[in-house]
């Protein structure tokens, strides 16, 4: 199950936790989306990390039988993918955005009980693919390309940091350019991966000129 408190991932690769109520439909009005939201998220907001790297989903909706057969209020289970995933993501939640998840299996089971509800999740990922929460913030470097950084790390470090992406970013860039793949010249990157400014909403992004001016960065 997953800690609340915890500041790290289990170095199981692994977290698990449960949803005490139906899921809604992508197909929901806003304010019982946004409500749904509000209800999940506080199941994670209190984890001091967020997963970095590409995970897998597991997703079982416990419901009765009769409630999806004789039911055309029931969701469907395709739609009820997207407003969990958003929910888990984002400053307060478990993975940063959505297109970390490279694999979703979703499914129901019967609960065998007419009133009782529930969505059991699974989450899998690579242990050390995480960043803390505490002064996360994200670099926006070129083409809107954007990497996590810690703002309550001390100046020096900053500057360290910054300038050594910039020149990873410069020699993958000019490597591709003189013909390699992308594939071959992504060994001189981090592991860290990147993520694009539009899917960082919530997030405190650095604009990469402003940030260096403030750490004395020529």
């Amino acid at each position: 199950m997953i800690n609340s408190f915890a500041d790290i991932p289990p170095e199981s690769g692994e977290i698990e936790f449960s949803i005490e109520r139906p899921p809604v439909s992508l197909q929901s009005n806003g304010d019982r989306k946004r409500e749904f939201k509000e209800h999940v998220a506080a199941k994670v907001e209190k984890v001091g990390f967020l997963l970095s790297g590409d995970v897998s989903v597991r997703i079982q909706w416990n419901v009765h039988e009769q409630k999806r057969y004789e039911n055309n209020t029931s969701a469907d289970v395709d739609n009820i993918v997207k407003p969990l995933l958003d929910a888990i993501c984002g400053p307060n939640g478990i993975l940063i955005d959505d297109n970390q998840v490279q694999a979703i299996e979703c499914f129901w089971i019967d609960s065998y009980e007419y009133n009782w509800e529930q969505i059991d999740i699974r989450i899998k990922f690579m242990p050390d693919e995480y960043l803390p929460k505490n002064g996360l913030a994200f670099v926006c470097m070129d083409k809107n390309i954007c990497i996590p950084f810690l703002k309550n790390r001390r100046p020096e470090e900053q500057v360290l940091f910054i300038s050594a992406q910039e020149r990873k970013l410069a020699l993958r860039d000019e490597m591709m350019k003189n013909g390699m793949s992308y594939y071959e010249s992504k060994d001189v990157m981090s592991v860290q991966r990147f993520f694009h400014k539009s899917r960082l909403q919530g997030f405190d992004i650095e604009d990469l000129i402003e940030l260096k001016r403030k750490v004395s960065i020529s």
